[in-house]
């Protein structure tokens, strides 16, 4: 059964020349190093990626950094959340599913939430 859903779009613009220490505040230093070229689009998703999570979870980003959450990628490219601390607490017994996409101003990113079987 679906738990919670949900979706967020971020503009990329806000992601360009963001300092150090904002950028690790929002993210991962595993995200900070996988970064491509293109940072801006990869920063932009990935955010929009926890806040999605955030609001599948009917919380906001209450109870838990973001820093619980990273954005991960399986070997064939498929974006997935793996989640830490009280993220992961959050998401017990849920299954995600995350879907990432971006288009030079915007990126958007949804995440489903559903009871683990």
């Amino acid at each position: 059964m679906i738990r919670g859903i949900g979706v967020d779009i971020a503009a990329t613009e806000r992601f360009d020349n963001m300092s150090d220490r904002l950028l690790s505040r929002l993210f991962t230093e595993e995200e900070i190093k996988a970064a491509p070229s293109k940072a801006s689009e990869y920063f932009a998703s990935r955010f929009a990626a926890k806040e999605a999570f955030a609001k599948a979870m009917g919380t906001g980003i209450k109870g838990f950094s973001l820093s619980d959450i990273t954005v991960r990628e399986d070997e064939n490219g498929k974006p997935y959340l793996f989640l830490t601390g009280r993220a992961e607490a959050l998401a017990s017994g849920l299954v995600l599913h995350l879907s990432l996409s971006h288009e030079r101003e915007m990126a958007i990113a949804m995440v489903v939430a559903e009871d683990a079987q």
